[in-house]
């Protein structure tokens, strides 16, 4: 038989979708609460069971205190979310020079045609704009939660899948463009800062889809789970 502590934290734990590291900070958070009750009914004379059991009935229900828990979680998802948006952008341009300069192709003077700059320049001004609403989003986030401003679930999944849109938009702009090189300079097959610099690059929008996923899952439900 499980103690009433473990069994409870494991039905927070099914209860609660959001960001490993920070569901794993609150349900560490929420242990040690119990923890702490059950150890004073301890010194009160109760046997360990029966105290975990009062702690337990003291902390709360878990169907009940769960949708406080998602909304905290879903607000830290898409905070999460918003200052890597703001990041990645800077990656992606460090990137670009790092897989561009000294290039076989560059030094030859290459000129592209005006397609593949069309969408190159256009792919560097999206990341420039998604840049700006991400900064935009994450200090409303930050003043909303310093203002104790709940964050509902359809901001945060809007943000989330706002974020998939734009990141889906550029993952293909960037391909279109990595396949163009390719295409256009078959150096640039055996180019180790093209090599590199494209798995990076892949790499980094997995990691932004992974997030804005989180973000859409970790949104508050609609209604109280149960436990």
């Amino acid at each position: 038989m499980h103690a009433p502590i473990d069994e409870y934290v494991r039905a927070l734990d099914r209860a609660l979708t959001g960001p490993g590291r920070l569901k794993g900070d609150m349900l560490r958070e929420a242990r040690h609460g119990l923890a702490d009750a059950a150890e004073a009914y301890q010194e009160e004379g109760l046997p360990r069971a029966e105290a975990e059991r009062l702690a337990v009935a003291e902390f709360g229900e878990v169907r009940v205190l769960a949708p406080e828990y998602q909304a905290e979680l879903g607000l830290g998802a898409a905070r999460r979310l918003a200052l890597t948006m703001v990041l990645v952008p800077a990656l992606f341009a460090t990137l670009a020079d790092f897989m561009w300069r000294g290039s076989p192709w560059s030094a030859a003077g290459a000129h592209p045609p005006e397609g593949y700059l069309l969408i190159s320049r256009a792919q560097d001004h999206l990341g420039y704009v998604w840049a700006g609403l991400a900064l935009a989003v994450y200090l409303w986030l930050a003043w909303a939660a310093r203002r104790g401003r709940p964050t509902g679930r359809h901001t945060v999944r809007a943000i989330g899948l706002a974020a998939l849109s734009i990141v889906g938009l550029t993952w293909l702009a960037s391909t279109v463009i990595y396949l163009w090189s390719v295409s256009l300079w078959d150096t640039a097959l055996t180019w180790p800062p093209m090599i590199v610099g494209g798995l990076v690059v892949a790499a980094a929008y997995g990691w932004l889809v992974r997030s804005a996923v989180t973000c859409v899952t970790a949104a508050p439900r609609r209604r109280p789970v149960t436990s």
